[in-house]
């Protein structure tokens, strides 16, 4: 019966993909969250858990654009002589804000994943996940002031915003798959997903649709080393319809005291674009990140100067159960 029910949840999902415009959040802490970006990542945690990020840019101008996001993920189907589960499900909610609210994007998804595991322990394991999103974007037209650009209701230029109105609801989905290893010393994830995006581009001229996709892949490993210190090390690599670019870096874990909580210290790289310097927190059954993006010449030479702040903030929703090493990726 299990296997039936499982097999029946996983027909219905594929059997609901329509294509659409997908969102992923544009973040630099996707390693603390990779549940919004693959969504065979949902359920497999320690714990039930509950996060959120809130990311915004160009502080010092307004508040020209800003993103957060919430995301609930949850395992069933646990095994008898275990705790650990096979079935994960998870729902995210995004939602941009552009110019105070005049362009708002708004997302959520919903997640089911599948887990195999590969040895008796239960150390090692494969995960297929699917996700079907519902997005919305609106427009204020009343905070609009294109002069004479805007008139009556109407932009007299082709613009995406103009698109954008025609089309205010759309749906897409997006698969994804992920392998693991957690053991006392090391906890390492490695993932990858793939949206199918069907946009349509120049709509006010030929209504001509561009469908494409769009990829993501990561690598998730720490280690504990000496006198509880750990070493903690992520990439990944994102090919969106508007930028292609890898982003990597790497964090020490200092031990606070004898329940594993612990202070990380750390550097990452988007390539092309900025320095992100991180400090992070595992204490009790909270998880605390603040990042702070330094953009390259090209971009703080310019009048506009880019000052971005990210926070997540992610709190475990039942009790810890597993001897493995307490990851910050977990």
């Amino acid at each position: 019966m299990r296997i039936k029910s499982i097999l029946l949840s996983l027909i219905f999902f594929l059997s609901i993909l329509i294509v659409g415009q997908t969102q992923t959040p544009y973040n630099s802490q996707g390693f603390m969250s990779p549940q919004y970006f693959n969504p065979a990542s949902v359920g497999f945690g320690m714990n039930n858990r509950f996060q959120s990020f809130f990311r915004t840019q160009f502080i010092g101008v307004g508040q020209p654009f800003y993103t957060a996001g919430a995301g609930l993920d949850f395992g069933f189907l646990k095994t008898d002589d275990e705790s650990s589960n096979m079935l994960g499900y998870g729902v995210q909610i995004i939602s941009d804000r552009v110019l105070n609210g005049i362009l708002q994007t708004n997302a959520i998804t919903n997640s089911l994943s599948y887990r195999v595991f590969f040895n008796e322990k239960k150390s090692t394991y494969f995960s297929l996940g699917i996700g079907f999103s519902v997005l919305t974007r609106t427009i204020d037209a009343s905070q609009l002031t294109f002069g004479d650009q805007y008139y009556s209701g109407r932009l007299f230029n082709p613009s995406s915003l103009e698109a954008i109105k025609q089309f205010p609801t759309r749906y897409t989905t997006n698969t994804g798959f992920m392998f693991g290893y957690q053991s006392e010393l090391c906890y390492l994830q490695l993932g990858g997903s793939a949206y199918y995006i069907n946009r349509t581009t120049n709509a006010l001229i030929q209504n001509d649709p561009n469908q494409t996709y769009q990829y993501s892949s990561l690598l998730n490993f720490e280690y504990q080393l000496e006198n509880q210190n750990t070493l903690l090390f992520h990439a990944d690599y994102q090919n969106r319809l508007e930028k292609e670019f890898a982003y990597v870096g790497a964090a020490i874990g200092l031990p606070m005291n004898k329940d594993d909580n612990r202070l990380y210290i750390g550097c990452f790289y988007r390539d092309k674009d900025a320095i992100v310097p991180y400090l992070g927190l595992i204490y009790n059954k909270y998880k605390m990140g603040i990042s702070y993006d330094i953009y390259n010449n090209k971009f703080t030479a310019s009048n506009l100067r880019p000052q971005t702040i990210e926070f997540q903030l992610t709190t475990t929703l039942s009790h810890r159960v597993s001897n493995n090493l307490r990851s910050l990726f977990d």
